[in-house]
């Protein structure tokens, strides 16, 4: 496949008059985005797809395995380069950016929404914000081949929105997949627990998901999680969890404990 970038000075061109072109990013019209890219025949991507604007990450998985698959190839050089991204989020995939971030529904500053969606913010977590990178990044991080199913991890870590920035963005975690698998494993265990009703049910999830969060980084404080195994990393998460959940009636079930 032959990957197509945008020009450095065009890149800081277009950052730098978000303003000017506000309206651009709040309507599904890019031709003078294409003009300025030299791009004379632009056809959208139909892979992606955003079917309920009322709920907008309703895809999110699908969207994500099939945007993985389409690049399955790109070097990492390029997974992590802006002007890679920021090409394909003003041309082909244009149409699936004004569905999936049309910048009207920005939560603040509309201006860093778009540089965070359509470019790599510099305030932000860079390229695991952007619109496209995020969705690659997030199967290239969980994707195991050993699995019967290779997406197993990536359906767990994408089942919770938070789950999947909070851990994406923990670079400690992000940069081991080992250990990351391995948390995900635990928040899959607690997951079954409630649906068995073994443990009362979670009132705040993203509330829980951000104090194990915070866990790991002040675990990442004295433990190097790179040296861990996946057991360890296990274990030493489970730790932590089991101090948070509450068994109905306190009967621990022991095949839910690591051993």
């Amino acid at each position: 496949m032959n990957y197509r970038i945008m020009k450095e000075a065009i890149l800081n061109d277009l950052k730098e008059n978000i303003t000017e072109n506000i309206a651009l990013y709040n309507s599904f019209v890019n031709d003078d985005f294409l003009k300025e890219l030299q791009v004379d025949d632009n056809q959208q991507n139909s892979k992606l797809e955003v079917s309920d604007p009322l709920n907008r990450s309703k895809e999110d998985l699908e969207n994500a395995i099939r945007l993985y698959e389409y690049f399955e190839e790109l070097p990492l050089t390029l997974a992590s380069d802006e002007k890679f991204w920021a090409y394909l989020t003003h041309t082909s995939f244009w149409d699936y950016m004004c569905k999936r971030w049309p910048a009207s529904a920005a939560e603040g500053n509309e201006i860093e929404f778009i540089k965070t969606r359509y470019f790599f913010s510099s305030t932000n977590k860079t390229f695991y914000r952007n619109g496209l990178s995020r969705l690659w990044w997030f199967v290239h991080l969980t994707h195991d081949s050993t699995k019967e199913d290779p997406y197993y991890y990536t359906r767990i870590i994408l089942s919770y929105q938070d789950l999947a920035n909070l851990l994406i963005e923990t670079t400690s975690l992000s940069r081991n997949k080992t250990v990351l698998k391995a948390i995900l494993e635990v928040i899959s265990k607690v997951g079954n627990l409630e649906e068995q009703n073994k443990i009362q049910k979670i009132k705040n999830k993203r509330e829980f998901l951000r104090g194990i969060a915070k866990y790991i980084n002040l675990v990442g404080g004295v433990t190097i999680w790179d040296r861990l195994n996946e057991k360890e990393a296990h274990d030493k998460t489970w730790h932590y969890v089991e101090s948070q959940i509450e068994y109905i009636n306190d009967v621990k079930v022991e095949q839910y404990i690591s051993k």
